[in-house]
């Protein structure tokens, strides 16, 4: 009698750990396409008073792959964020024969008119009117990569306070970790696993596996970010004179040492890619200008008098698309546009000289003024272009990774549909091996109540 009570009770942690199965089974199904949801496995083993016995759940992880995943993300991410700010800078440049380009043609037009008459009011009033078009053009492109920048200083410092967050975040789960075990401890490295993989994506962060389960967080070679229970703050301050962000920690500036991670590509199109942009613009801008206002000079105007500056003179290179504009007296006077080079009425020496700068090599004496517009354009589109062919590498490689990484952590339908049918099947045998024993019982039962 005793035996079949035995195997009675044997029996019923039978259908507890298979119905244990099924749960498990079911939450790997349920978490299939919940993004850093690990697979959980149902442990069991071989029970010392007969039988079988739930000895947890656990979560598999290779911690190796996780971190492979990890130290792949921020290349990634960095062509992403460097990529999607030059695209903003390809956008501000304007199509091809609608920006600069074509402001320098028609301005060069406008003077090709005045030569075939010098003495026109409305082909002056057209000159004018190019020359402020084109500087217009100027302005508008030197405002929209100065707004680039900004933008990607803002990202900078939007990308600062997502990475403080989620270190807050780690910390949390470190300290919630300590005291926590089994399916709600699975759940709480899911979600840390999750907050390290989007502080990846931000910048490249080491992350240290402590014995007591918690996880240490740097940057920057070495700078902590987390160390168990405590995060620590990416200070940022606005650097003088253009307010652009510096990143530090405990005094230290780290600025220069984050080299990869949305934060570093926001970094290199803000301190690296839109200067050069810009210094170039302003080298062809004060081209024009010197090479205009030098010929201007020496002409006559509609009144005989000696010809002056056209654009305002610029104090030096830096800055000079976004100060390019016409000389104050000459807007106001078309008369005062000098085209005759000896001051004879119906002379157009100087207007034709101005139509041909068109073809000089103004630009550091090696390119035309459409030349180093069109390098300029040429550059920010082949970078773009760079930056998007390294990202799409880049992510092959994490696709790579995670795809064996999910061979281990992730969820397959067609595996939890077996594993499924196997704990139903099981359970279904333990059950009917249930109800033959407390069958037989039951017959013993009555037969001794009988006696």
């Amino acid at each position: 009698m005793s035996g079949l009570f035995g195997t009675l009770s044997m029996t019923a942690r039978a259908l507890d750990a298979q119905r244990a199965g099924l749960t498990v089974t079911g939450q790997n199904i349920a978490n299939l396409n919940t993004e850093g949801y690990a697979r959980r496995a149902l442990l069991l083993a071989e029970s010392l008073i007969g039988g079988v016995e739930v000895q947890g759940v656990r979560a598999r992880r290779d911690l190796l792959l996780e971190a492979r995943v990890r130290q792949e993300i921020p290349a990634e991410a960095r062509e992403a964020a460097l990529a999607d700010s030059l695209s903003v800078v390809e956008a501000a440049l304007g199509r091809p024969g609608e920006s600069i380009d074509a402001r320098l043609s028609a301005f060069f037009d406008s003077f090709s008119a005045l030569a075939s008459d010098p003495a026109s009011t409305v082909a002056r009033d057209g000159v004018l009117q190019q020359g402020r078009l084109l500087a217009g053009a100027f302005n508008d492109i030197a405002r929209r990569l100065a707004s680039a920048r900004r933008e990607a200083d803002v990202q900078v410092r939007s990308g600062v306070d997502q990475l403080n967050a989620l270190a807050a975040r780690v910390a949390r789960l470190n300290e919630a970790l300590g005291g926590t075990a089994g399916a709600d401890g699975e759940a709480l490295r899911d979600e840390r696993e999750l907050a390290l993989q989007q502080m990846a994506e931000l910048a490249d962060v080491a992350v240290l596996h402590r014995d007591d389960g918690a996880v240490d967080v740097s940057i920057a070679g070495g700078k902590p970010l987390v160390i168990g229970a405590s995060s620590y703050q990416v200070e940022v301050t606005s650097a003088p004179p253009a307010g652009l962000a510096t990143l530090s920690m405990a005094g230290v500036d780290i600025t220069g040492a984050i080299t990869r991670g949305r934060i570093a590509g926001a970094l290199d199109s803000r301190d690296t890619r839109i200067p050069a942009y810009l210094a170039r613009l302003d080298e062809l801008a004060y081209a024009v200008a010197d090479s205009v206002n030098t010929l201007h000079h020496t002409g006559f105007d509609l009144n005989g008098a000696a010809g002056q500056d056209f654009f305002t003179p610029l104090g030096g290179v830096a800055g000079a698309a976004a100060a390019l504009q016409l000389d104050s007296a000459i807007d106001a006077d078309p008369a005062l546009v000098a085209a005759s080079g000896t001051g004879a009425p119906g002379d157009n020496q100087v207007a034709r000289a101005l139509a041909d700068l068109r073809g000089a090599r103004a630009v550091g004496g090696t390119a035309t003024f459409a030349e180093s517009w069109g390098q300029l354009v040429y550059r920010v589109g082949s970078d773009t272009q760079v930056a998007r062919a390294e990202q799409q590498s880049r992510h092959e490689v994490v696709a790579q990774v995670a795809r064996l990484r999910d061979q281990v952590s992730g969820v397959s339908l067609d595996e939890e549909s077996a594993n499924m049918l196997k704990f139903q099947r099981a359970y279904e045998a333990n059950a009917r091996f249930f109800t033959t024993v407390n069958s037989v019982l039951d017959t013993l039962m009555n037969v001794v109540g009988v006696a």
